[in-house]
């Protein structure tokens, strides 16, 4: 009886850290979906960096972003039908 006792005991205890190492294989799924969208984000931005480092990628910002142009050249702006903004 004692013996029944003690493995029940025994048994109690390691119930604690099984349920830690379930839990924690349940997670793993998880974790490496959120790794692998971090990393795809990652591999964007240096793509971006990379591009920033080229002067044709330089133009295409100050152009996108910041609507420069070339001297001498000209813009056209279409009115946005559903705004009536330029933009």
């Amino acid at each position: 009886m004692l013996y029944a006792a003690f493995i029940g005991l025994l048994l109690a205890s390691y119930a604690s850290p099984i349920q830690a190492i379930i839990a924690g294989r349940q997670e793993v799924p998880e974790l490496e979906a959120r790794l692998e969208a971090v990393e795809n984000d990652l591999a964007a931005r240096e793509r971006s960096v990379e591009e920033l480092q080229t002067p044709e990628g330089i133009e295409r910002e100050a152009r996108e972003s910041y609507g420069m142009i070339e001297p001498g050249e000209r813009v056209y702006l279409i009115p946005d039908p559903e705004t009536g903004s330029d933009e």
